[in-house]
């Protein structure tokens, strides 16, 4: 059965109350005598209006809200097969990631001295991010690709958003030091989506982490949203602090810290920001959302914005550009 978006579902409710409005005020002649009253009159219906929205609009917010938080709560295991015809090997590999969960992922040795923990987008698994490891293998970087937290073949009870994920990293950056042998060792973090925004985290938390890729990086909380410049994003950021509520909840932890509360810690390590410039209906482009947790960076943070993108979709219209600007990247942070 096909989903109703939230916004389709408020303007039905909006009808609705319009059309009761509309009947009420059709059904009941005024006679002369009583005109007086009929400001008064309106007035009672328009309330009744208001509060009858309030109520439908409140209750499809909240029942959306909630189909939301349980959907992205939900685990989504995978069996995640290495591809025939890889171009370079990958060991099939396990860690400790936060609460001792095992995390599976991939890894390839560095020639270069520098090691990118590459994070998927939400829902998927490792598999999604060969498209960068074969790029930065090429370049002679070692890669670790890992299932997030309760996805494809990691561990975990639930998905978390991103909310407990940032513990997971840890147990990468303490993985991929292990592998060193007491070598120095240089770490970098890559990731799409919500990828994006637990490597963003990742370097907050985690100071060996030197550098972050991070395509299309969503907030952690509400208020990482940009101010609301329309309906349909003042509906979305009214619905963004109901579902911080209900993740609380559901999840029974503490709120984390917002993106923006966080990401001017990583300076002045490098950032690389990057959003598609196509733009969604009602809501404008994800460069819109990207360009202002940017701002909070500092200096240190760079954007890119690809016109012809919509979400992480980069490497799709622009591979050539995309890899360049990528190796380019941790090639210089880690000169």
């Amino acid at each position: 059965m096909p989903q109703v978006p939230l916004a389709d579902l408020l303007l039905i409710a909006a009808l609705v109350v319009a059309l009761l409005f509309a009947v009420r005020v059709l059904s009941r002649r005024q006679s002369p005598r009583k005109a007086r009253n009929v400001v008064a009159y309106a007035l009672r219906l328009i309330g009744f209006a208001v509060v009858a929205f309030v109520i439908i609009g409140g209750s499809v917010l909240l029942y959306e809200d909630y189909k939301a938080v349980d959907s992205d709560i939900t685990p989504t295991p995978s069996t995640v097969e290495i591809p025939g015809g890889l171009p370079f090997q990958v060991e099939a590999v396990t860690f400790s990631g936060g609460d001792d969960l095992k995390m599976a992922g991939w890894f390839v040795p560095p020639r270069n001295g520098a090691t990118i923990i590459l994070l998927h987008g939400y829902g998927g698994n490792r598999a999604g991010m060969l498209w960068h490891a074969d790029k930065l293998v090429r370049a002679g970087y070692g890669v670790l690709l890992y299932d997030e937290r309760a996805s494809g073949e990691s561990a975990g009870k639930n998905r978390s958003y991103g909310w407990q994920d940032a513990a997971d990293v840890g147990g990468a950056v303490r993985y991929i030091q292990t592998r060193a042998q007491g070598s120095s060792q240089k770490i970098g973090i890559a990731g799409c989506s919500i990828g994006g925004q637990i490597a963003l985290q990742g370097a907050a938390y985690y100071p060996e982490i030197k550098a972050v890729w991070a395509d299309g990086p969503s907030g952690i909380r509400a208020n990482d949203l940009p101010p609301p410049h329309n309906w349909a994003t003042g509906i979305a950021t009214l619905s963004g602090y109901i579902i911080d509520w209900m993740f609380t909840w559901r999840l029974n932890v503490p709120p984390p810290a917002s993106m923006i509360e966080i990401i001017g810690t990583i300076a002045p390590r490098p950032i690389m920001m990057v959003a598609g410039g196509t733009p969604h209906p009602h809501f404008g482009s994800e460069s819109i959302r990207v360009e202002y947790l940017a701002r909070y960076a500092g200096k240190n943070a760079m954007m890119w914005i690809i016109p012809e993108a919509y979400h992480c979709d980069g490497p799709y219209y622009r591979p050539d550009e995309y890899a360049a600007r990528m190796i380019g990247f941790f090639d210089a942070a880690f000169r």
